[in-house]
């Protein structure tokens, strides 16, 4: 009985052999595939493992900088609100103190000590801290600088222009 089985057995794997070889073959030519992906995903692997710790660095570079210079903002801030809050309480003060008389020579003063004014007739009238120019200049800029320099002047509350440039509708030109 142990012959028939054992000659059964031999017949079966007689017949599975070419399936199991088939089988074995097709193993071994996609272990070769496997095995290149294998080996070129690890030399990857390899190259990125080299290359970490000079990214890790730069990265650490960075963040150091990075908050050195939030640093350098939070503390630009803070001096900027502390300027801020000292020209306010400056220029309460001022105009607090300021006459219209006073305030007339100061900003006659500055239109006088621009050199881009020194040819140009403007004249200036105050009252209650408005200041009120007037003249003809030879291109709007110079009115334009006539107007930033009377603002500039502390105590001054607005500025109105009457000042017209040369060549131009007196019409055209809008009050500031």
């Amino acid at each position: 009985m142990s012959l028939i089985r054992d000659g059964r057995a031999r017949a079966s794997a007689r017949a599975l052999f070419p399936a199991l070889l088939s089988a074995a073959l097709l193993a071994l030519s996609c272990g070769d595939d496997e095995e290149a992906r294998i080996r070129k995903l690890s030399e990857e692997l390899t190259s990125l493992r080299h290359e970490l710790p000079a990214l890790q660095a730069r990265v650490a570079e960075r963040e150091t900088a990075a908050k050195a210079a939030q640093d350098e903002l939070a503390e630009a801030r803070g001096a900027l609100r502390t300027s801020e809050s000292r020209i306010a309480e400056i220029q309460r003060e001022v105009g607090a103190h300021a006459t219209d008389p006073l305030l007339f020579r100061m900003v006659q003063e500055q239109l006088l000590e621009d050199d881009d004014l020194e040819d140009v007739a403007i004249s200036a009238r105050v009252e209650h801290g408005v200041v009120t120019l007037s003249g003809v200049v030879p291109e709007a800029e110079l009115g334009e600088r006539a107007v930033k320099l009377a603002e500039s002047v502390p105590g001054v509350v607005s500025v109105q222009s009457r000042i017209q440039v040369a060549g131009e509708n007196p019409a055209a030109t809008t009050p500031r």
